[in-house]
């Protein structure tokens, strides 16, 4: 796009850039929708975040408290050993949901507990509720990486797409308006030069018949 500044001041020019400055104000029209959109969502995920981190700060809570019990049932040396088996089968999948162009992650988190391979000979009853309670932490890690992810995605492309509009509003539009005052400016002047030539003309062939 050439600098309108530079161009010369012509019903060319003056009909090239307002062309330029309507699609401009279009587009200015459309990224403030956009901007709207992406600020609503923004903040309906960040009270998602606020309300899934408290939930994963209560289970780890929960988690670490039965841990603790395990531990005293047990011992440290024991609650180690009976770690050492699996627990569950993850698996996990990512699809995408697209806000305004921006592609955010729906995470489905899976996890299926495994049979203890141990006999129930020396495991507490605190070790299996311990283990009941972290198998509970990882379910909610899913929905908790997939609102982070989306609260991530959507507050960039509404940086990127604030600094768009502040470029328009400062910059583009403004500049546009300017070379249209100006090229207005020039041939509303070269209009009335020409016009008293033209009256100039008429009235020296008018006295040329007289």
């Amino acid at each position: 796009m050439p600098d309108p500044d530079q161009l010369p001041p012509t019903r060319t020019s003056l009909l090239q850039i307002q062309r330029e400055l309507s699609d401009a104000r279009q587009g200015h029209d459309m990224l403030e929708r956009k901007r709207e959109v992406l600020l609503r969502e923004l903040w309906g995920l960040l009270h998602e975040v606020e309300h899934s981190e408290q939930e994963v700060q209560e289970r780890f809570r929960t988690a670490y408290a039965a841990l603790r019990k395990a531990r005293l049932s047990m011992g440290t040396e024991g609650v180690r050993w009976a770690g050492l088996a699996p627990a569950a089968r993850s698996s996990y999948d990512i699809q995408l949901r697209s806000i305004m162009g921006v592609a955010l992650p729906i995470v489905t988190l899976k996890i299926d507990p495994l049979p203890l391979p141990y006999s129930l000979w020396g495991i507490s009853a605190t070790f299996d509720e311990a283990r009941e309670r972290w198998l509970e932490v990882g379910k909610l890690i899913g929905n908790w990486a997939e609102v982070l992810g989306a609260v991530w995605r959507v507050a960039a492309e509404l940086e990127r797409t604030q600094r768009r509009v502040n470029a328009l509003e400062n910059l583009l539009i403004p500049q546009h308006e300017r070379a249209i005052e100006r090229i207005e400016t020039v041939l509303e002047e070269q209009e009335r030069e020409s016009f008293i030539r033209s009256k100039r003309v008429k009235k020296r062939k008018e006295d040329e018949h007289a």
